[in-house]
């Protein structure tokens, strides 16, 4: 059982982890097609967002979890002490095994902990069925044309 724990688990994000997270970061934009329909010029400027010193700061002024699996990062969430999902994702191959929503579940206990009852994300196409089965509804919607939808989930 104790060698099952050291597997596979949740823990907080470390500077450390940013070569891995930036690697699940790109991995899962490059596999979500709905939003960029495999445009290159579209999931390059999405790249570009994700780098090594913007994920320092991030992680340094917010919340943020690795589920690991054999010490590898294998997903990533990051939430700013206002109930603001800015980050989650989950590599390719791991999706749909429940780890997302285990992350999910880690930063609601966080949250509930620091009084905070509301969580908002800016959802893209394909994450959008996910955070409705997750208990988000629509806030607000921009364009036809816009990937993001605000999304708010009250508890």
């Amino acid at each position: 059982m104790f060698e099952k724990m050291n597997k596979i688990m949740i823990r907080e994000g470390k500077i450390e982890d940013i070569p891995q997270i930036i690697q699940v970061i790109h991995d899962s934009i490059q596999s979500c097609v709905l939003d960029h329909q495999r445009e290159a010029s579209k999931i390059q400027t999405w790249l570009e967002k994700f780098d090594h010193a913007s994920l320092i700061v991030d992680m340094l002024y917010n919340d943020c979890w690795v589920y690991l699996v054999h010490d590898k990062v294998v997903g990533f969430l990051l939430v700013s002490d206002t109930g603001e999902i800015r980050m989650h994702y989950i590599a390719p191959n791991y999706q749909r095994l429940g780890f997302g929503t285990q992350l999910f579940h880690q930063m609601h206990h966080t949250l509930l902990k620091k009084k905070i009852h509301q969580i908002e994300i800016q959802s893209t196409q394909t994450a959008l069925s996910y955070y409705q089965r997750c208990g988000f509804h629509l806030h607000s919607a921009g364009s036809e044309d816009e990937v993001c939808l605000l999304y708010k989930y009250v508890f």
